[in-house]
């Protein structure tokens, strides 16, 4: 769906006044890059999960905090909850939070863990957050623009990947100033723009297809019932930002 939104976006659009009068056709950057950023945290919470994890308590502990997260923010309305609905729900995901915080606290890794490395998954509980990875027995926090390092990126392309996103998802004073003059005839920067987030964009669909692929094996055999040329441009950029030891198959010798 996202990808659909995306294709959307990127036929641009114009305006045709009343009085004839016309604005350009043009391709607004900006809401490409904000929608890269959320396919980057998407992909990244995906590979964080189902792939980074290295045994299934790290995994039941992660994913556990990611829905207690999502779970978290939504009781904030409580307060303007009124309706019997709205209120039962928000006591039922309560239970909810409650049940997964005692699966993590429950499970045979949280409890080998020292008192420093159980606060610390306490702590992300308290902060609605789920961004962490697992070291031996250390616990280790994440930021988003940790997540590059995660999925195994390479350092050189991917580098300030987020901050470049983040600066125009919202109004910072270089995407103000940037938007001023993108679109001017002259040299329709837009353009530019936007075809440099596309290849980000295109970079990390290709690494989210070969992520659910290496959870969802079974979905290799559709994969490769795919024209040969197609295997390999949707896994080129996996290949290219990872290595061989990502890659879906090896379409890509038949080019050899």
């Amino acid at each position: 769906m996202k990808l659909i939104h995306l294709k959307k976006i990127v036929e641009g659009v114009g305006y045709i006044a009343k009085n004839g009068f016309k604005l350009n056709d043009i391709i607004d950057p900006t809401i490409v890059a904000s929608l890269t950023r959320n396919i980057f945290e998407t992909v990244s919470v995906f590979n964080l999960i189902f792939r980074n994890t290295k045994n299934e308590d790290e995994k039941a502990i992660i994913y556990g905090l990611w829905v207690i997260s999502g779970l978290k923010y939504r009781q904030r309305f409580r307060s303007i909850a009124t309706t019997p609905e709205n209120i039962r729900k928000i006591a039922d995901e309560q239970k909810e939070i409650d049940q997964l915080e005692k699966e993590i606290k429950d499970t045979a890794l949280y409890k080998s863990l020292d008192v420093k490395n159980q606060s610390k998954i306490d702590e992300k509980i308290k902060q609605k957050d789920f961004k962490i990875r697992f070291v031996g027995k250390d616990v280790i926090y994440l930021t988003w623009q940790d997540m590059c390092d995660v999925i195994n990126l390479n350092k050189d392309i991917f580098d300030n990947f987020y901050t470049y996103f983040s600066l125009y998802a919202h109004p910072s004073q270089v995407s103000v100033f940037q938007f001023e003059t993108m679109f001017s005839k002259e040299n329709e920067a837009f353009k530019q723009l936007t075809t440099t987030n596309l290849k980000y964009c295109f970079s990390l669909m290709s690494v989210f297809i070969a992520d659910y692929i290496h959870l969802f094996p079974a979905v290799k055999v559709t994969f490769e019932k795919l024209e040969i040329y197609k295997q390999i441009a949707l896994n080129a950029h996996n290949k290219m930002l990872r290595g061989d030891a990502y890659s879906i198959n090896e379409a890509w010798k038949n080019l050899e």
